[in-house]
This record gives structure tokens, sequence and C-alpha cells, in this order.
């Protein structure tokens, strides 16, 4: 804040022309000043600064009417005096020196505002000591006092969150008389990550907001409430300030963002095919997903559909997929699958889930290969073929009777007639 706040006085003493006619020339000095920062804190330090400048032009001698006139100004002494609630930092000066034309100088002051400085406009008292022609000058200097600190608002953090990643938006809020700067954020979670750790907002001008955007990654935290905050690190002049938001509960219910619903499980011998719906449980959007059978011991991913691009699903849609894979154990109970996706920043997030082979509905296809064996026979199977081969058994023991029968007949007319 800089303010030009007065001009010394041009001394010009003209005689009457009937007189002696002698004139006296002083020079014209200009004075400003300028306090940092703009507004105090309570317990902040700043400084005024107090600035003269000698307005004459030319020569430091003057002759005019056979009398020669100096055009330095002298500064024997300046102090600068608080008022109680600033205070001065006890700086003086003393036998300053001249001021030549077009010359200018700087005294600074340091001043400080107590702890329980009241908030508005206080007037410092700048006494200014001149010699030669310069008369003694007494100024108040206005230095303002602003108890209002920067606030900071946590906007869209969720009450209740599942497994999921999500953004996070913190208003910076200026509304104080003076700007802020080297503007910090820093996010604080128990149980949860939120990246950045500390995010550089800058400058943020008198009554102006700034916007820090986070995001909040609750993929491993464990169910229960969370307590989740935010501090923001700022700089009134030299003064370091803290501010800290509210301090704000996330209940936290374990259950992934990505889900599969609508599972169809075909399995031909040791090979199983797994069709349904992936759906979008979570509140942003999940890019780049991908769906893959997980290897292991037991377990072998099948081509052609060991994975399965899915694509971008928006919050609440959901898009079909198809796995395959081969189950090389009886004693296997489910099928792990990892999905693979990208957050709204383009980060990487995993979630490893498992296709239960238990309790699930399974239809087995008619179709084996020439390596199947009579072990990988579904139970079905072989209740088909007793049920057909007892058919066939029954039609050809009816068939034997009945001719048994019909030569008997035979028989008997034979006896009858001979």
């Amino acid at each position: 804040m800089k303010k030009v706040i007065f001009t010394l006085f041009l001394l010009f003493f003209f005689l009457s022309p009937s007189a002696s006619a002698d004139t006296e020339i002083s020079p014209t000095v200009a004075v400003s000043y300028s306090v940092q920062p703009q507004a105090l804190l309570p317990g902040d330090i700043g400084t005024v600064t107090f600035e003269m400048q000698n307005m004459a032009d030319g020569a430091v001698y003057v002759e005019e009417d056979d009398e020669t006139f100096d055009m330095n100004a002298y500064l024997a002494g300046a102090t600068l005096k608080g008022d109680g609630d600033v205070l001065s930092g006890g700086t003086s000066y003393t036998d300053v020196g001249l001021l030549g034309p077009g010359d200018s100088l700087s005294l600074t002051f340091n001043i400080k505002a107590s702890e329980n400085a009241s908030a508005g406009t206080h007037y410092l008292n700048l006494e200014v000591v001149g010699g030669s022609d310069m008369s003694d000058l007494n100024y108040k200097i206005p230095v303002k006092v602003d108890d209002r600190e920067v606030r900071l608002i946590v906007d869209n953090l969720p009450g209740i969150a599942i497994n999921e990643i999500c953004e996070v938006s913190v208003d910076v809020v200026n509304p104080g008389a003076g700007d802020v700067t080297g503007v910090t954020v820093i996010p604080h979670g128990e149980g949860v990550s939120i990246k950045p750790e500390e995010l550089f907002v800058g400058t943020v001008k008198a009554g102006d907001k700034a916007t820090a955007n986070f995001t909040l990654n609750t993929m491993d935290s464990h169910a229960g409430l969370k307590d989740v905050y935010f501090t923001t690190d700022y700089y009134n002049g030299d003064n370091k300030h803290t501010s800290i938001s509210s301090n704000s509960a996330i209940d936290i219910v374990e259950r992934p963002s990505l889900i599969f619903t609508n599972l169809e499980i075909i399995r031909q011998g040791e090979s199983y095919s797994v069709s349904g719906d992936i759906n979008n449980f979570g509140t942003t959007q999940a890019k780049n997903i991908i769906v893959s059978i997980m290897e292991s011991d037991s377990v072998t991913p099948l081509q052609p559909y060991a994975s399965y691009f899915v694509g971008t699903l928006e919050e609440d849609d959901f898009s079909s997929f198809e796995l395959s894979a081969r189950v090389e154990s009886g004693n296997v109970s489910s099928i792990p699958v990892m999905i693979e996706f990208r957050d709204t920043d383009n980060a990487y997030a995993s979630i490893t889930d498992e296709i239960p082979l238990e309790g699930s509905a399974i239809s087995f296809s008619s179709e084996y290969s020439s390596s199947d064996t009579s072990e990988n026979m579904p139970v079905t199977y072989w209740a088909a073929l007793v049920l057909v081969l007892a058919v066939i058994g029954f039609v050809i023991y009816r068939s034997w009777k009945r001719s048994t029968n019909e030569e008997d007949e035979g028989e008997e007319d034979d006896e009858l007639y001979s």
C-alpha cells in the first residue's frame, strides 16, 4: 500500500517592489510512504517506508537578484511512534544529511501489531526534524489491523464412501484486506489416501478465493469412520500463518466400486467360460477397464478371453464381458479375477475379486474334445447313457419275449393237429 500523502511547502517569499527586492528561494520536497504488508494480523510484524524526494531541478545553487540560494534540503532526523496496538520497532534516524536537487532517500521503520490488537485503522506518528530552511514536520501514518484469517471450505467430501476413488475440492478463501502469498494446502486423512500430499496455490488476493483439487482413494480402506481434514500455510508479508479446516468423518463401507452381476458359467471338462456384466457402483468415472483371469497353480487363463477390454464406464453404468479359464483341480471353489482401470486423473488402480464356482448355476456343454476322459464327463451324461441303455435293453427283452411266445404257440398248434 503506497500513497503520496503530502508535499512539503515551497517557500517563495517575495518582498514588495518598493522594498529591497530580496527574494528567498527554497527547494520543494515531496514525501510519500508505504506500509507492508497491506494489513497486519494480530502479532504480525511489518514495515513503514518513508520516502523523500527533492523536486528542485537544476543546479545546487541558484542566483537570483544577486542572491545565491541553496537548493539542498537538509534532514536532521526522523522518528516513528506507535499507538499501543501497533508498536514501532524503536528505529530512529539522526543527522540524515543533505538531499540534493532531484535526489531521493528512503527511511524504513519496523512495526508490530500486538497479539491482542483490535481490528481497524491505527495511526502512527511520524516526526521529521528539518534543518536550514526546512521546518519540523509531524504526520499521521495509517496502519490497518485485520483479524480475519484465511479459511478452508471443503467441498463434495462424501459422508459415506465405498472402496473407490473420488475427487475432493478445497476452497482457500481470503476474507482479509490484504493479499496472502505462498499458499499451500495439505490434506490429512486417517486410514485413507489423499493425493497429492501437498498442493501449491500461490497468491490469493484480498476478498478472493482459490480452489485446490485432491483425489481421495479409499480402495484399500477398512470399514469404519475415518477422520479427514485440511490445513493451509500462507504468508502475510513475512509472517507465516496456518489455518485448519473443520474435521470431517467419512464412513467407509468395504465394497468395491466395480462389481459383477448376471454371471453365467459354462463348463466343458476342465474349461470354464464366464460371462456377465461389470457395473460401476462408484461416484466417478472409471476409464480403460480391463478384466483378466489371474493365473495360479490351479487356474490358467485361456485364449481368446484370458482378458477382456471393457473401456470406460460412467457412474451407474455397466457393460458385458467374457472370460475363459482352465481349472486343473477339483478343489478350486472360485476363479480369481483382476479388474484394472484408471481414475479421472489417469492414475492406475486395480481390484481383485473371486467368481465362485460352488453354489453357482453352471451349465455343461455337450461338446467334448477327444482329449476329454470319462472322468471329466458330467453326471448328467452318465444318467442319460444309463437311461438309453435301459430303454434299449427293455426293447430287446420285449422282442425276445414276443418271439418266444410265438414259438410256443406254434408248437401247441402242431400237437393239436397231429
